[in-house]
């Protein structure tokens, strides 16, 4: 029953297109391209904006205080106490003291220390595996030191990620607990700014100066593009102004029309055409929209 509404595909299709070009007729070719091109260089000026803009911030207004708040933080946090906790809260079966701790932290090379520590709790009677040891410690070491060092900011999950986006986050976060570990509040404050919290904040900064610019420059684009309006009211010129804008609009409106359909082969792709409306059956029966359906842009480009 579904398959009978494959008209609606069609007039979709019909509509967008209409109404794409009777907007481009009110615009003008000129107005169009005009405001194409501004919003393009809007674009790429906000980007660069962006790109430049947020270190200078962060440098010059944030990393100051920041830098001050993970020194005083780092003062108030022992390595040994979240290393402690992790222990004592992983449900490993046995118990180390705070002594035994210090002595496997001390005889520990970096990320040894969780290989070391995952043994001694499975030499103590621990029933897991080492392995699962080793990752339980980790995990809540990782989680313990950003609790104390940024969580009343931001929740430690909130900040990996953030860190995904745009750093390695697992060995940074590797890296700043090697550095945690060994007690140096100085350093641990240093390193956590640095591989953390300076990507994370200028990620942060990033999009709030390309919103904002965005916003700016979309309006200066209108102001300029509808300096252009005049040029419909010319005798000749208007209505070739006209014409050609509607059927920049309808190009327009094939444009989208075509990123549409490969939305909708995408969902029938992921769903294996189990959806009742969209699914390929269905925009076969189509008249229209099939085309824009099955055409291959890079095998029609590859064939050129």
């Amino acid at each position: 029953m579904a398959q009978d509404l494959f008209w609606f595909y069609d007039i979709c299709a019909a509509g967008i297109i209409l109404v794409t070009a009777y907007c481009g007729s009110k615009r003008g070719l000129m107005r169009s391209v005009v405001l194409i091109a501004m919003m393009a260089v809007s674009v790429v000026c906000s980007w660069l904006l962006s790109t430049v803009g947020a270190p200078v911030i962060y440098e010059k207004a944030l990393r100051s205080p920041i830098m001050t708040a993970l020194t005083d933080a780092s003062e108030k946090t022992n390595p040994l106490n979240v290393v402690s906790s992790a222990v004592s809260d992983g449900g490993y079966g046995v118990e180390m003291t705070n002594p035994e701790i210090e002595g496997v932290i001390a005889g520990s090379a970096g990320s040894d220390f969780f290989t070391n520590i995952a043994s001694e709790i499975k030499n103590n009677g621990s029933g897991k595996s080492q392995s699962d040891i080793e990752a339980g410690v980790e995990s809540s070491v990782t989680e313990g030191m950003l609790k104390a060092l940024v969580g009343d900011v931001v929740s430690p999950d909130t900040l990996k990620e953030i860190l995904t986006q745009v750093t390695d986050a697992e060995n940074n976060l590797k890296n700043t607990v090697n550095v945690f570990l060994k007690g140096d509040r100085n350093s641990t404050a240093e390193t956590v700014e640095e591989l953390l919290i300076a990507p994370a904040v200028k990620l942060l900064l990033k999009a709030i100066i390309w919103v904002a610019a965005m916003a700016i420059l979309t309006v200066i684009s209108g102001a300029i593009a509808n300096a252009f309006k005049s040029l419909n009211k010319i005798p000749i010129i208007g209505p070739v102004n006209v014409l050609a804008g509607a059927i920049f609009g309808a190009a327009e409106g094939i444009l989208i029309i075509y990123v549409a359909a490969q939305i909708v082969k995408l969902i029938c792709i992921f769903t294996t055409d189990s959806l009742i409306f969209l699914n390929s059956s269905t925009v076969a029966r189509t008249y229209v929209f099939r085309y824009f359906y099955d055409f291959d842009i890079a095998a029609f480009l590859s064939s050129r």
